[in-house]
């Protein structure tokens, strides 16, 4: 039970830190360094892309433990508790921004620099950063509440 919980704020706690890396460090050094536009909004991409899929295999990570730890305690699983729905959420937002939003802005790129692209780029732009902050704070509200009733040995 203390491994599959491990395993829980483990996956959790490399989700959000990817996020975090990202948004506070990875993002702001290339669009600070990368002088070419194009060169750096595919990198971001990139980046982002490889991010999502971090947190669909952390996201399924942390349901497929929880669900074992909740089995192993009672011997039955119950689907939907708050963890579960919250993490199903986040799944939800990374895959949105991956299978949607992220093809869109790359389309919008690659049609250069119209003056409705600027336009649709931030609409998008903000969709990305809207959903990536929803799953930010929904990981670190789970991620209190789920540290909050781990057992404390000494």
């Amino acid at each position: 039970m203390i491994f599959l919980k491990f395993l829980m704020l483990l996956a959790l706690s490399l989700w959000l830190g990817g996020i975090i890396f990202f948004t506070a460090v990875e993002a702001p050094a290339i669009l600070n360094h990368v002088p070419d536009r194009m060169l750096d909004g595919a990198i971001i991409n990139q980046s982002l892309e490889k991010l999502h899929w971090l947190g669909i295999v952390c996201g399924l990570v942390f349901l497929l433990a929880s669900l074992l730890r909740s089995y192993a305690a009672s011997h039955e699983t119950r689907l939907l508790t708050l963890p579960h729905l919250t993490v199903i959420i986040m799944l939800a937002c990374t895959a949105i921004s991956q299978r949607f939003i992220l093809p869109a802005i790359a389309q919008l790129r690659a049609a250069q620099s119209k003056p409705a692209v600027a336009v649709q780029f931030r609409h998008l732009h903000n969709w990305s950063v809207g959903l990536e902050g929803a799953v930010l704070l929904l990981g670190l509200l789970l991620l209190y509440s789920q540290s909050r009733d781990s057992e404390f040995r000494r």
